[in-house]
């Protein structure tokens, strides 16, 4: 693993890890609100498994969030990040993409659908409006410091940084997301992954059932049993069915 660096198009410097594989097959992979490149540890054991599998794997932190340059972030920022780092894996050689995110990572793959996406696994995403109490159950002093500030602040336990500022925006991006819009952009075949457990996850995946006809054909959505919005239970699980997939749907160049 290589700990890298590129800029997004604001001229923030953005932290990566590259995990090198002897292909020109790459997997992006997007953290949560409020998460880091490493998503709990999730992150960093599946792109060990997927380099020892020939896959080339690109975590990073999204502008604000981990070792990343300071900004307050909202939706829009994190959609150039994933561009960026797309466009950083093409500097480095490669020629067929595949994304994988967790959480708000799913719905900024989505959102970043270009034609030469091969296929996406997507854990707990986000696949449309959700109402942003429902997200982090904000506080009412947090909701009032957004409104008079434009942001608020957020403590977090994370190995590069303290604290996370969430712009007053991304309230507005959690509960507007056109669900159709987005998910008609997409044309290739995505792997949801949901669990059954908790109030969060329940309604994510409620979400995804509603728009489920929208997403392209040949995607597939899976539920497992007893899994909550982090699955840190099921990694095993997730691994395996993740990498299953990608070996359906994205040969090794």
């Amino acid at each position: 693993m290589e700990r890298v660096t590129f800029k997004n198009e604001a001229g923030l410097s953005l932290v990566g890890h590259f995990y090198a594989a002897p292909s020109k097959s790459i997997v992006i992979m997007t953290h949560g609100f409020l998460s880091n490149k490493s998503s709990s540890g999730r992150f960093d054991r599946f792109a060990l498994k997927l380099q020892q599998n020939g896959y080339n794997v690109l975590t990073y932190d999204c502008g604000g969030y981990g070792e990343s340059d300071d900004t307050a972030i909202h939706f829009d920022k994190q959609v150039t990040d994933l561009q960026a780092a797309k466009q950083f894996s093409q500097s480095l050689g490669m020629e067929k993409f595949a994304y994988w995110g967790h959480s708000l990572g799913g719905r900024l793959s989505l959102a970043c659908y270009q034609d030469d996406i091969d296929t996406m696994v997507l854990t707990g995403p986000v696949t449309g409006a959700i109402f942003y109490q429902h997200v982090d159950y904000f506080s009412q002093e947090q909701i009032t410091q957004c409104e008079c500030n434009g942001s608020m602040i957020f403590y977090v336990d994370d190995p590069w940084r303290s604290e996370i500022v969430l712009d007053k925006q991304m309230l507005t991006d959690f509960d507007t997301m056109d669900q159709q819009a987005t998910l008609a952009g997409v044309h290739c075949p995505v792997l949801i992954i949901h669990g059954t457990k908790g109030a969060l996850e329940q309604e994510l995946a409620q979400i995804t059932k509603q728009g489920l006809n929208l997403f392209p054909e040949g995607s597939k959505l899976i539920e497992l049993d007893g899994a909550d919005h982090g699955f840190m239970e099921q990694l095993d699980e997730i691994e395996t069915l993740g990498l299953h997939w990608l070996h359906q749907k994205f040969a090794l160049q």
